[in-house]
C-alpha cells in the first residue's frame, strides 16, 4: 500500500470517529449536525480519492506509467554466440552510463568483452552506453573497427563516430564483430 492511499483511509478513519463522537457528545443539535456534515463529506472524499488510487490490478496509478515504461525499455545487454543463442548478459536497468570494451586490468569497463570469439577486435574503450530523457544511446569512442546497429527487420547502420545513436530494445549491436542484443 502507498502512502498516499494509507493517508486517504486514516483521514476516512478520522472522519469517521468525528462523526460518531460528535453524535454522542455534542449536545448542540445544530453544531452536532454542521459537524457530521463537515465530517461526513471528508469521508466521502477521501474514500473516493483511496480507490481512485488504484487501478484494477492494484497497482498506485501515479506508478502504472513509470512501470510500463520500465518493462517496455533495455533492461539487459546479451552477448549473442554466431547463432544467436545468448552466452552472457549484462543488468543495465537502473544505470546511466556503460562503457564496453575490453578489460585489460588497467581500464575498468562495465561490459567486458575481452573473452569473447572477436574480442581483439574489441578497443579497451570502445563504446559508451548512456541513459538520458528515457532512451539509451551508444557513442563511439573513436574504435578502430567501428560500430554498427542491426534493425530487427535486418537493416544495418553504422554508428558515427561523431554522433551518439538511439538504442532501441531488439537491437543487435556490432561491437566489431562481436553482437551484443538489446533486451
Amino acid at each position: 500500500m502507498n502512502g498516499k492511499r494509507l493517508a486517504d483511509i486514516m483521514v476516512c478513519c478520522f472522519s469517521a470517529a468525528i462523526m460518531i463522537l460528535s453524535y454522542c457528545y455534542v449536545e448542540q443539535e445544530t453544531a452536532r449536525m454542521a459537524l457530521s456534515i463537515a465530517a461526513g463529506i471528508l469521508f466521502c472524499l477521501f474514500c473516493v480519492l483511496a480507490v481512485l488510487d488504484r487501478d484494477r490490478k492494484g497497482t498506485p496509478r501515479r506508478q502504472r506509467g513509470k512501470s510500463r515504461r520500465k518493462r517496455d525499455g533495455i533492461q539487459v545487454m546479451a552477448l549473442l554466440d554466431e547463432e544467436g543463442n545468448v552466452i552472457a548478459e549484462w543488468n543495465i536497468a537502473g544505470k546511466t552510463s556503460l562503457l564496453i570494451g575490453r578489460d585489460t586490468h588497467k581500464e575498468d569497463v562495465d561490459i567486458n568483452l575481452a573473452n569473447t570469439a572477436f574480442g581483439g577486435m574489441v578497443d579497451r574503450q570502445h563504446a559508451v552506453l548512456n541513459y538520458t530523457a528515457g532512451q539509451w544511446y551508444i557513442e563511439d569512442l573513436d574504435s578502430t573497427n567501428g560500430i554498427r546497429i542491426q534493425k530487427p527487420d535486418g537493416r544495418i547502420y553504422e554508428v558515427s563516430r561523431t554522433q551518439p545513436c538511439q538504442v532501441e530494445k531488439g537491437d543487435v549491436l556490432l561491437i566489431g564483430l562481436t553482437r551484443l542484443a538489446a533486451q
